[in-house]
């Protein structure tokens, strides 16, 4: 699955721990990088989804930068996101 291989390194973490982590960057890519707008969306303090960041960094590292991938972990965050709001039958 698409989401599972691209969300890869979250998966070295505890679940609570890797849902925070796929909220902030999601909520980060969707607001043009901005930790400001990010955190607002989270209802956190900027700080704390900077310190995600440099958590999330130290994960997908390059990743991060690259136009391509950023697209791709976008698509894959909102099918975790879609799926994990999907009851079960």
């Amino acid at each position: 699955m698409l989401s599972g291989q691209v969300l890869a390194p979250l998966r070295r973490l505890r679940p609570e721990q890797a849902d925070r982590l796929a909220e902030t960057l999601l909520a980060w890519l969707e607001n043009a990088d901005n930790a400001g707008a990010a955190a607002r969306c989270l209802h956190v303090h900027p700080q704390t989804v900077r310190y995600r960041l440099r958590q999330l960094t130290e994960l997908f590292g390059d990743r991060l930068a690259d136009p391509e991938a950023r697209f791709t972990l976008q698509v894959a965050l909102r099918i975790r996101r879609l799926v994990s709001a999907t009851p079960a039958s």
